[in-house]
C-alpha cells in the first residue's frame, strides 16, 4: 500500500487537471431563456414584439416602433420582476369593474411582470402562463386591460 504524503503531483496529472478544469470553465452554461420574448397579439391580432430591453408596437401597415426615450419624450423605463396579485390589481384601484375582472385573472399569488414606463404612461405585461399575458394599460389614473396571445 502506497502512502501519496509528501509526495509531489506528476506533471502529467497537473496537465489533465488543468484541461479537465479549462474545459469545465468552458463547457457553455444553459441560457435560462425569458418567458417574456417573443410576439404577442390580441384577438384583433393586434401585436407587440417584447424584446429583451424594450417593447415593439407592431403596426397593421408593417411598420413597427420601438418604444424608448426617442419615442417616450425621453421618460422611458422597461424592467422585468415579480409582483403580488394584489399589487398587480391595486394598479386599476380607481376602477372597480376593472380591478374585479383583473382578480379574476389572476388567481396565483404572484406573477412575473415586465414593466414599461413611457412618457406619462405605462404598460404591464403579466405573464399568466407560457402562451398568455395581460397588459394592463395606464395614464394617469385611467386603465384598461387586454388579453394576448403568444403567436
Amino acid at each position: 500500500m502506497s502512502n501519496c504524503r509528501g509526495r509531489r503531483p506528476s506533471p502529467r496529472a497537473i496537465l489533465i487537471l488543468s484541461l479537465l478544469a479549462q474545459f469545465a470553465c468552458a463547457t457553455p452554461q444553459p441560457q435560462v431563456q425569458n418567458p417574456f420574448l417573443g410576439t404577442w397579439a390580441n384577438a384583433d391580432n393586434d401585436a407587440i414584439t417584447i424584446r429583451p430591453d424594450t417593447v415593439v408596437v407592431n403596426q397593421p401597415n408593417g411598420q413597427s416602433t420601438a418604444l424608448g426615450n426617442d419615442v417616450c419624450g425621453g421618460v422611458f423605463g422597461f424592467a422585468y420582476a415579480t409582483w403580488s396579485s394584489q399589487k398587480l390589481t391595486a394598479l386599476v384601484s380607481r376602477q372597480p369593474g376593472l380591478g374585479k375582472n383583473l382578480s379574476e385573472l389572476l388567481v396565483a399569488p404572484t406573477y412575473p411582470v415586465a414593466q414599461l414606463h413611457c412618457d406619462h404612461g405605462d404598460q404591464t405585461y403579466i405573464l399568466l402562463n407560457d402562451r398568455q399575458l395581460v397588459v394592463i394599460y395606464r395614464d394617469g389614473d385611467i386603465g384598461a386591460i387586454e388579453r394576448l396571445a403568444r403567436r
